[in-house]
């Protein structure tokens, strides 16, 4: 017999047994988990690689310098502490004693250093380098990596938690051949390009991040990620045993979260906000009340709840739950609430009614759950005399489209919708600070506020980042609808125990189980 058929018969005879004698026999712990994907990854070089599902893989062989607690705070990573200087033009990151690369290499100060200097090199072509901020130098003293700043980055040991921001060891670009070697809980295994990733538990993993309690070696022992692009056969593989967790669709995470032989994950620190925004250089939205009227015709616990099966949660805030300084209750007190009937208030005080209703362009781009929200946005500002026609775009076109609707001062008004994520409110200066994602860049004294944030740190920070919110609030240039991840949900039999979506969809396997 093969060892599999032996351990097959082997099984049996234990179950015959158990069933003679009147004893149950207990499931077995597995030690392989398969996780069925639509997509490959791109690249395993976590300093090139330009899409999520590569940074997923990357981020469970690479570690990151620092760790974010599920508050947002920033914990210890690779490095075991770290100060910033008066100044906030330099840290000092104390490398911990004892990290071993998958190799056998030691990851020391020279190896951040080596690491950091490849992530900022232009000839890496890093697709996330302007985010690592103005570093204008590095150095090694002892144990400690030192980095030099041009000027103060707030959002610096944030960007260091991110799945953006791995730590490579030297020996994966010491040749030619890239080699994916880190100090993960996950060794490179081997990869089969549009079909499978494997990888295997790195056993002397000690862990720090506070999102997972296992201290060392994951449970699993393998790790295989397959693709398969057909949404209907991810299913079947789940449903078959091929698989142990998938990415299911909308809709099938619907019907999976009802059944208790399944568990569904949404991505409850992904740091994902949607929200409403305007053309608002085009009258009548160019009127801050008309903006706070549109935002208060908004049902959004109509869109969690139907349009994404309760899989979301409202928002406040223009930044996601969970990020530095992020409070819900103060947003809700500077934004709107939902009450139609003083929005249809404010609108025939305007001149608008249901013989004159006021006529703009709902710009959408399409994707599930989506589609919904968008049809009962469109009722929803009906109730207020506001006749919306939608307009869907794929999501590539969507976003050029928005560049030139953005910068028209006449025409007929956009009200459009969009998702932003990240690890750090700083998102907000990618967003607002002129020209602005797609051309919504607002005024003067906005980016002022948006470049004073980034020279703060602690609670002043926090304080300058509150008022930016209440900026964009109070004023009504945005309207928060959902968090968290309206696109990355995953789903696994009920006898996948410990697993958990981290910040910007990291998957967190450290602490799973399965039991066949």
């Amino acid at each position: 017999m093969t060892q599999l058929h032996i351990s097959t018969h082997i099984r049996s005879l234990l179950a015959a047994a158990a069933i003679a004698t009147g004893m149950a026999l207990s499931p077995a712990v597995a030690a392989d988990l398969t996780v069925a994907r639509s997509v490959d990854a791109d690249s395993l070089d976590a300093q090139k690689a330009s899409t999520t599902q590569s940074l997923q893989i990357t981020n469970l062989i690479f570690d990151t310098l620092l760790t974010m607690d599920k508050d947002g705070s920033v914990h210890p990573g690779l490095a075991s502490a770290w100060s910033m200087s008066d100044d906030g033009k330099s840290y000092a990151f104390t490398i911990r004693d004892g990290v071993t690369c998958h190799d056998g290499s030691t990851f020391d100060a020279a190896a951040a250093k080596a690491s950091l200097d490849r992530a900022l090199d232009p000839a890496t072509l890093n697709p996330n380098l302007s985010a690592w901020g103005p570093i204008t130098g590095s150095s090694v003293d002892g144990k400690v990596l030192k980095v030099t700043l041009s000027e103060p980055y707030g959002p610096f040991a944030s960007f260091l938690t991110s799945i953006q921001a791995a730590f490579l060891c030297p020996s994966s670009f010491a040749t030619k051949e890239f080699k994916p070697v880190g100090t993960g809980p996950f060794k490179f295994v081997s990869w089969t390009r549009n079909d499978s990733i494997e990888l295997a538990a790195n056993p002397d993993y000690k862990n720090v991040n506070p999102l997972v309690e296992n201290p060392g070696k994951p449970h699993l022992d393998k790790l295989t990620f397959k693709v398969i692009p057909e949404a209907v056969a991810r299913m079947a593989a789940l449903r078959s045993g091929e698989a142990d967790l998938v990415e299911p669709s909308l809709e099938e995470a619907t019907d999976l979260k009802s059944d208790s032989k399944f568990k569904v994950y949404a991505a409850e620190f992904s740091g994902q906000q949607m929200l409403a925004a305007f053309t608002w250089k085009i009258k009548p939205l160019d009127n801050p009340e008309i903006r706070k009227a549109i935002g208060m015709a908004m049902n959004r616990d109509a869109y969690a709840n139907i349009a994404f099966e309760g899989l979301v949660n409202v928002a406040n805030c223009p930044v996601a739950p969970n990020l530095f300084a992020t409070d819900e209750s103060l947003c809700a007190g500077w934004g709107v609430s939902y009450d139609p009937e003083a929005a249809k208030a404010i609108m025939e005080k305007a001149g608008y009614t249901a013989d004159k209703p006021l006529k703009i362009k709902l710009s959408v781009h399409k994707l599930p759950g989506w589609d919904q929200m968008h049809q009962i946005m469109q009722q929803d500002l009906a109730a207020i005399h506001v006749q919306a026609e939608i307009e869907t775009r794929e999501v590539a076109a969507f976003f050029d489209h928005m560049k030139g609707e953005n910068e028209r001062t006449d025409g007929l008004p956009v009200v459009w919708t969009m998702g932003m994520s990240g690890v750090d409110p700083d998102y907000l200066t990618f967003l607002w600070k002129r020209p602005g994602f797609v051309n919504m860049g607002i005024n003067a004294q906005l980016d002022g506020m948006l470049d004073e944030q980034r020279k703060l740190s602690g609670d002043a920070r926090a304080a300058k980042i509150h008022d930016i919110e209440k900026y964009l609030m109070e004023n009504a240039y945005a309207v928060p609808l959902l968090s968290p991840g309206w696109g990355w949900l995953m789903a696994s039999g009920a006898n996948v125990e410990g697993f958990k979506m981290g910040f910007m969809v990291s998957l967190l396997f450290n602490d799973v189980t399965v039991t066949r």
